[in-house]
């Protein structure tokens, strides 16, 4: 059985059967890709986790985020259908705080717009 490595993965709903689609992806760059693991450990990796969900009136909000070591963040995933979250989980380097606050802000930044054309359309 050949393990799948990935630097991290953006899961969200599918608008069809709202199973959870996975996307993952490896950093592009080289400063990234050569980072060293934060707090790598027998059990897994660690990681940083964003979550994202539909308020009451059908807008998106930040959640929240954290960090957490796993031994299958897929598996982490997988478990959370049904519970309306979505985001990204990374794995954690010396560098990798620089994309994932990058990632938060731009990603809240689509939240509020997205947010905003939901509310001119009622």
């Amino acid at each position: 059985m050949q393990t799948m490595t990935y630097d991290g993965f953006f899961f969200t709903p599918n608008a069809e059967d709202g199973e959870l689609e996975l996307s993952f992806f490896d950093y592009n760059e080289e400063s990234l890709k050569n980072a060293e693991k934060v707090e790598n450990t027998a059990y897994g990796d660690k990681y940083h986790i964003a979550f994202f969900k539909p308020d009451e009136d059908g807008f998106v909000k930040f959640d929240e985020s954290f960090e957490a070591i796993f031994a299958d963040p897929v598996a982490y995933v997988e478990n959370l259908y049904g519970t309306e979250l979505f985001g990204c989980i990374l794995r954690k380097t010396t560098q990798s705080h620089r994309w994932f606050n990058n990632y938060l802000t731009k990603a809240k930044e689509n939240v509020t717009m997205l947010n905003m054309k939901l509310k001119e359309g009622l």
